[in-house]
């Protein structure tokens, strides 16, 4: 799979032609991805061949470090800061710090997503297996998946992430300046969103009136909520398993549950319909202002054409649409 087809401009582009233009000598950015999903195969009583099950969806772009060929490192506005998977690390000869946090910190200082380059990018090095299980989308071949961006780097360049199109604009100023209205005129709702001190995206949403903040998730696939929600509207639901947070040491699966939302709003943003888990997520409350309630994921993100303007901080939705 060549370069120059992670380059090519989806109509998504014309939109910021003008901003482009102004800010080429400024080293603008944009980088096409592309969608993957994870899937598991299942038997199903009356089926002679089990049914394949997705079980995530992720945006995939392409990085160069060092120099080095593309990977693919997946979009989790999630993670604080970047991940990069140690075996990888090791291969380029990456000097890490043991001393500064949970996990060893590298600094990459030649760093290249699409054809925006960037140094000084702090990266964790840590395995990032839960999204190796993530392949492209109605297409063969390999997917070598080494990292994951973070939103120390999205706020840094003021990332601007188009979930439907599965593009990413960057802007060394940290804003590109698109303007609400325009937002607007095109069909989006506009959601308020802040970066909390602990490096997240946090937005205001209500479930049945009572007021949620909630974080976005790019790395995650079903958008969840803590139990104490579900308890506290006594909702009915239905069981879902158990999931398993394999980014969180330790943890392991929780009792899942799921429910249609009748009367469930980000910001102005109506979304009624929204299929919502729960699960106990107490362990997720670090980063976040009071009142946190839970995430929302690619399930809820890319049908609703979400773009996440973190240098404008700002989140616009769409009416939710299935992918043609």
């Amino acid at each position: 799979m060549s370069v120059c087809r992670f380059l090519v401009f989806s109509w998504f582009g014309c939109l910021l032609f003008v901003t482009q233009v102004a800010s080429a000598q400024l080293n603008f950015g944009v980088v096409q991805g592309r969608i993957a999903e994870g899937t598991v195969e299942r038997s199903v009583v009356g089926k002679i061949n089990p049914i394949r099950i997705g079980t995530s969806l992720g945006l995939v772009v392409p990085v160069s470090v060092n120099g080095s060929k593309p990977t693919w490192w997946v979009t989790d506005t999630g993670g604080p800061i970047c991940l990069i998977d140690p075996s990888f690390s090791k291969k380029l000869g990456l000097q890490a710090d043991s001393n500064v946090g949970r996990f060893p910190m590298t600094i990459v200082n030649d760093f290249q997503v699409g054809n925006f380059r960037c140094d000084g990018v702090a990266c964790a090095v840590r395995s990032i297996e839960a999204f190796k299980s993530l392949a492209l989308m109605n297409e063969g071949g390999t997917l070598e998946k080494t990292g994951s961006i973070g939103v120390n780097l999205l706020a840094r360049y003021g990332g601007l992430i188009n979930c439907r199109t599965q593009q990413i604009f960057f802007s060394p100023s940290g804003n590109l300046g698109m303007s609400r209205q325009k937002y607007e005129q095109m069909g989006y709702t506009y959601v308020p969103m802040i970066l909390t001190p602990g490096n997240r995206l946090e937005v205001t949403g209500a479930l049945g009136g009572k007021e949620l903040k909630l974080f976005l998730d790019t790395g995650a696939f079903s958008s969840t909520l803590d139990d104490s929600i579900r308890n506290e509207l006594k909702l009915p639901v239905r069981a879902g398993g158990a999931v398993n947070y394999p980014f969180v040491n330790d943890k392991k699966g929780t009792k899942y549950s799921y429910a249609t939302a009748t009367d469930f709003k980000v910001g102005t943003y109506d979304a009624k319909g929204a299929r919502l888990g729960f699960q106990d997520l107490s362990f997720l409350n670090s980063g976040s202002t009071r009142g946190f309630a839970g995430f929302l994921a690619m399930d809820f993100l890319f049908y609703r054409s979400a773009i996440i303007d973190v240098g404008g901080r700002a989140l616009y939705l769409k009416e939710y649409s299935r992918a043609r």
